[in-house]
């Protein structure tokens, strides 16, 4: 039976309270690193989906203006928001045009709908889907704007319906 003295055992339950301690704090250190980590994705992501909820806000404005526009046979409210380019390509016989087109095949806006978004060639796209009261299947609306632009302006509008189409 082997006899130990009380100083190596004392020097043993030292360095092993030492050891303990050691590892503590690493596990505490390392704890602490991917909490921080954890809160840094936590923050980025919140503000990627503020700034997400903004734009998608901002575009329905935008849309909700034109489409209001064309309701109300407002030509003013429906090209407020246009760029120059479309502002200059679009004339109020061609809007009264698209008034009658969309009141006699879709009837009225019944609701709108934020899909999402993509970019694409300078330009962010944001797609909608709108129900009308004439028209039983939902209509994919694309609005183009400007992504460049502290204001982003509308460079294109497309309402994708068969009803359209006839």
């Amino acid at each position: 039976m082997p006899v130990f003295d009380i100083k190596s055992v004392r020097l043993a339950r030292d360095l092993l309270s030492q050891r303990r301690q050691q590892v503590c704090v690493r596990g505490f250190a390392a704890a602490l690193l991917l909490l921080s980590i954890q809160l840094t994705f936590s923050y980025a992501w919140s503000q990627t989906t503020d700034s997400r909820a903004a734009v998608a806000r901002a575009s329905t404005e935008v849309l909700q203006n034109i489409l209001d526009g064309i309701a109300q046979g407002d030509f003013a409210k429906y090209s407020k928001d246009f760029a120059p380019d479309m502002k200059a390509s679009q004339t109020r016989e061609a809007f009264l045009a698209l008034q009658k087109k969309i009141q006699s095949a879709l009837g009225k806006l019944k609701s709108l709908h934020y899909l999402g978004s993509y970019s694409q060639g300078g330009n962010v796209i944001q797609l909608f889907k709108a129900n009308f009261t004439k028209h039983r299947d939902d209509v994919l609306i694309k609005l183009v704007l400007e992504a460049k632009k502290s204001k982003p302006l509308v460079t294109g509008l497309w309402l994708d319906s068969p009803a359209l189409e006839k």
